[in-house]
């Protein structure tokens, strides 16, 4: 949140401030009748979200000044307005309470915040056991509050405040399960003569062909299924995350009702449709627009108990992962080799990917790319060049390199997988894409030389319909400097063939 994101700034200076000045408080109590019918000072907003029809409750601490009351309760008026999650709202609330608890306790006053005062909680972070992420989780909240403060003319001094520090974040990326685990559920699941609830073998099924989140397919509504074509069906899921209108966004998905996994997922979700329906005069009205009806009582199903069950699941099949090891996976896990699945395939890019996972951007769905280091390790094996006889002129015929050199290497802090890209050997730079190409640290992978070869085929012949029908010339140049960056690589790729024959290891 900035500054400028406040609706009404307050004029008038609050040097000698006793609450909000009367206009303020009207607006901002107009503005919460938006979302609820409390008071502006009751201990419990309950919040109802008309359009996206949804229901939250954000609670305040009792022990707050008036001030720091109000300065968080205007925080969270304008953080609803923006679009911002319930939840969102209640964490921004808590953190708020931590950060006037610290100030409390080095007896510092909101009316004279300095840079110092600013430092101190920084230091006071940096000491304590929280991980880089909460840690900044607080920053983003220490610099909203600030940000409140100078506009709302708390603050009495004159002085440039900057609460914009993050802690750095160096950790391993979150890795999907081992594909034999993926492997030895998907045969289960997809086997009807294997015992398992239908509401669990259906959410199953969902989560596994889409990344959606749980709490999205699990807010699937009733009426999901349509069938727009002949031997074609479409499942209708929504978003969780909410636009600035807090209107829920909803995907849908064709199926050809004759494939084995789309005639599958049709049944078994058409069955739990049929469930639900026999069950409306036994659950709460709430919950009857909804498919997910679980079979354990009239609730819709959690995310704790499809966990738990996959957990018991895994131990009764004496499912194990590449190690041996008894496997432990979660419903957030399939999303991850959703996604891992759909970089490998050649055909859904990560920009589609995306979109589909509703992240705001693409970075964010790489990070969900990485496979398990052990599928890592198989897979660097096949995309490093491998070591080949030095003579010339004659077949090279490569050696067998063993497997564990490719697990060391995988397992060095600067080498890692660019998924759908290739190998980076700079593990301080964060994927760049198509920049990658340029880039010395970059080896690409040769699975992908199709794939190039195709997209740049399908760019040159968009260019001659715009050119035809003269189209959109910025179109036109944007599809003259893809197919630049396409050939770059293939022109890498050309290049460590060339070294390869001459002998040299890459």
């Amino acid at each position: 949140m900035t500054s400028a994101a406040l609706l009404f700034p307050i004029s008038n200076s609050l040097s000698d401030y006793d609450g909000p000045l009367d206009k303020t408080r009207q607006e901002y109590t107009k503005l919460l009748k938006l979302y609820t019918t409390d008071d502006f000072y009751s201990a419990i907003w309950h919040i109802h979200l008309n359009q996206a029809n949804r229901t939250g409750n954000i609670c305040f601490s009792q022990s707050q000044t008036l001030l720091e009351s109000d300065i968080t309760r205007i925080a969270v008026i304008i953080m609803l307005i923006s679009g911002t999650a319930i939840a969102t709202c209640q964490r921004r609330v808590h953190d708020f309470t931590t950060i006037f608890n610290f100030f409390d306790s080095e007896s510092l006053d909101l009316h004279y915040i300095t840079q110092n005062s600013i430092d101190n909680f920084i230091k006071y972070l940096d000491a304590s056991s929280y991980d880089a992420w909460k840690q900044n989780q607080y920053m983003q909240s220490l610099q909203s509050l600030i940000e409140s403060c100078v506009t709302l003319g708390v603050i009495r001094i004159n002085s440039n405040l900057d609460a914009t520090y993050r802690f750095p974040q160096q950790r391993e990326p979150k890795r999907a399960p081992d594909i034999i685990i993926i492997n030895q559920l998907d045969s289960l699941f997809f086997d009807n003569s294997i015992d398992i609830p239908l509401d669990y073998r259906s959410l199953y099924a969902l989560l596994r062909l889409h990344t959606h989140r749980f709490s999205e397919v699990a807010a699937t509504p009733l009426d999901c299924i349509s069938y727009p074509a002949d031997n074609v069906f479409s499942i209708t899921i929504p978003n969780s995350k909410e636009t600035p209108r807090h209107i829920p966004d909803y995907q849908k998905y064709n199926f050809l009702l004759s494939g084995f996994c789309g005639g599958f997922c049709h049944d078994i979700v058409y069955k739990q449709q049929q469930y639900a329906f026999d069950m409306q005069q036994n659950i709460p009205d709430e919950i009857k627009d909804y498919l997910f009806i679980s079979h354990k009582g009239p609730h819709l199903v959690r995310m704790s108990e499809f966990n738990s069950f996959l957990a018991e699941f895994c131990s009764q099949h004496q499912i194990v992962d590449a190690a041996g090891n008894p496997a432990k996976i979660t419903s957030h896990d399939l999303r991850h080799i959703d996604v891992c699945e759909r970089f490998k395939s050649n055909i859904v890019s990560p920009e589609r990917t995306s979109v589909e996972c509703n992240h705001t951007c693409v970075e964010g769905t790489m990070g969900y790319g990485y496979y398990s280091k052990h599928d890592e390790a198989k897979h660097l094996a096949n995309i490093v060049t491998p070591i080949l006889p030095t003579i010339l002129n004659t077949t090279p015929t490569p050696r067998i390199v063993p497997q564990r050199k490719y697990e060391m290497l995988a397992q060095q802090p600067t080498t890692r997988i660019i998924p759908c890209y290739g190998l980076c050997l700079n593990r301080k730079c964060s994927p760049q894409f198509e920049k990658c190409f340029h880039c010395n640290s970059f080896i690409p992978d040769p699975q992908y030389k199709e794939y190039i070869i195709t997209a740049i085929e399908r760019l040159k012949k968009a260019n001659e319909l715009i050119a035809k029908k003269h189209g959109s010339d910025i179109v036109f140049q944007q599809n003259l400097k893809d197919i630049h960056t396409f050939n770059s690589y293939l022109e890498k790729i050309d290049s460590n063939n060339r070294y390869t024959n001459q002998g040299e290891v890459i």
